[in-house]
Parts: structure tokens; C-alpha cells; sequence
């Protein structure tokens, strides 16, 4: 399929919370099936210099005349083209699922023009090179519903409605696609510091895949990683405890004094693990 993208920032950003003096802008991709509202209310409960820029794929709200992307490099393309205005502050990159990939492949593109992340980090996903194939997005109908009915918090409710499923269905398939057809041949590392969240009852996520992250670290090694009670959609239930450690981390990695002759906090080097 090809896309005529439209690569505005305005066209791919949502800030459902206005900072008037924001100090880092933290950049939330949305999983397969979701909008940029999956995270409007995170902005009320962060601090006041933290401005929460939400991704809106096509396909979905405000887009949902748009074509829907099925290809992460189309996708990786778009996003980092119109993400590249808020790197006039430190940018943290938050992906929840399918956004973690996609968040990943945008931190690689960035590389090589110096718009790296300060701090990445991935939710609900394994390590790129470590997902296990499969092929939903070839499936009936039915079996994609049933597929999102995996995951009882994911508010898969609004399918029972005929209408809604015909209009719903084709970003989530497209999301299926994208995720499911994307292969990461050459692995290599993010240009930050990386964490790594996750339900500990996700099905898709166990312990060790999630630790895969530390493959794609600066030295190999995460510079945070917790488990929180919840499943796949654990950030939902858990959203106020999973702030909280998120703006540690940020502390922990963007905000804390330089040490005298260390690189500035959007510099690649700045926060890795020591």
C-alpha cells in the first residue's frame, strides 16, 4: 500500500493539557486499536513542566477520514518527520505495545540528524527482536474481535456494536498488520537511557522479554525497569502509581544536575547508565 502522508505536527500531535513553560515534552505513541486520547488524562497528573504530546495515527478521531498506516517504516517516517519540532526541549519517548516498536524505530531515525530521545521508554512490549510471529491481521472479522477480547481492560466493549466494528476494524487491522509484518533484522542500540515498564499478568510480556530491552541500551544495560499489577493494559488501572515512577525515571534521567564536563541532557551520551 502507499500513503500520501501528510507529516504536519499538528496534524500527528495532540497536547490535551497546555504548558505555559514546559521543560520536556514527553512523547506517548499509542498501542495497536488506540487513539491519542488513550492518553489525555496524563497531563493533569504530571508535573507542570512536563508537556504530554500524544501521537493521533491516521485512521482514528480527529483522522478518521485518513488512510490507516500498515507499514512501520511509513509510519517511523511520518511520526519522526512531525515529532521533529519538540526537540527544542529534551523529548522523552513513551510507547505503550505496538507504540514501543513504533517509538523505537523513531529513536533510530532520529539518530542521524541529532534529534535523539534524552530518556525512551517502553510499555507492554517485548524487545523488537524478541516478539513472537503471528498473523492476526490475516484473519476473519471475527477473529480479530475475538483477539482484542484478549485483553478484558482494552475497552474492546465498544465492538459489540455492529456499526462501531465496521468503522473501528480497519485501523486495527492496520495496526495488526504494521506490527505483525515489522522485523527488526539488524538490532541496534537506542541513542538514551532506556526503561522498561510492565503488568506483571500481561500475556504477551513475560519477565525475560521484557529484559530483551537491555539489548537495545547504551551498554547494554536498562536504566529502570518496574512490574506493576495489571495486565496488558495495566497503565490504565495502575495510571496514578505508573506517573509516579515515571516522573522519577525522568528525574532520575533528564532533570538531575550535570556533572561539570558531562553532556547536556538531549546530548545521546546524557543519562546513561553508569
Amino acid at each position: 500500500m502507499s500513503f500520501s502522508l501528510n507529516t504536519r505536527t499538528d496534524a500527528w500531535v495532540r497536547t490535551f493539557q497546555r504548558r505555559t513553560s514546559p521543560a520536556i515534552n514527553l512523547v506517548c505513541l499509542p498501542p495497536a486499536g488506540c487513539a491519542a486520547s488513550f492518553y489525555r488524562a496524563w497531563g493533569a497528573e504530571l508535573p507542570a513542566d512536563i508537556a504530554v504530546r500524544a501521537v493521533q495515527y491516521p485512521g482514528r478521531e480527529d483522522r478518521f477520514g485518513e488512510t490507516p498506516i500498515d507499514e512501520m517504516a511509513a509510519m517511523a517516517e511520518a511520526v519522526t518527520e512531525a515529532v521533529r519540532p519538540l526537540f527544542d526541549l529534551p523529548v522523552v519517548l513513551f510507547g505503550h505495545s505496538m507504540g514501543a516498536s513504533i517509538a523505537y524505530e523513531v529513536a533510530r531515525r532520529g539518530e542521524g540528524d541529532g534529534r535523539v530521545p534524552a530518556l525512551f521508554i517502553a510499555s507492554g512490549h517485548p524487545a523488537p527482536h524478541h516478539r513472537d510471529p503471528r498473523r492476526v491481521h490475516t484473519g476473519t472479522d471475527d477473529e480479530l474481535v475475538a483477539e482484542l477480547r484478549r485483553y478484558p481492560d482494552n475497552g474492546a466493549g465498544v465492538l459489540d456494536s455492529p456499526e462501531l466494528r465496521e468503522l473501528l476494524l480497519p485501523a486495527v487491522r492496520a495496526d495488526y498488520k504494521l506490527i505483525e509484518t515489522y522485523e527488526l533484522r539488524h538490532p541496534a542500540p537506542i541513542p538514551a537511557p532506556v526503561a522498561v515498564l510492565r503488568g506483571v499478568d500481561d500475556p504477551d510480556v513475560d519477565a525475560d522479554k521484557a529484559a530483551a530491552w537491555g539489548d537495545l541500551a547504551p551498554g547494554g544495560a536498562l536504566c529502570a525497569r518496574h512490574d506493576f499489577p495489571g495486565g496488558h493494559f495495566y497503565l490504565r488501572e495502575q495510571r496514578s502509581e505508573l506517573l509516579r515512577v515515571l516522573t522519577g525515571i525522568v528525574g532520575e534521567q533528564v532533570r538531575r544536575p550535570q556533572r561539570p564536563g558531562a553532556p547536556a541532557s538531549g546530548d545521546p551520551a546524557a543519562g546513561r547508565p553508569r
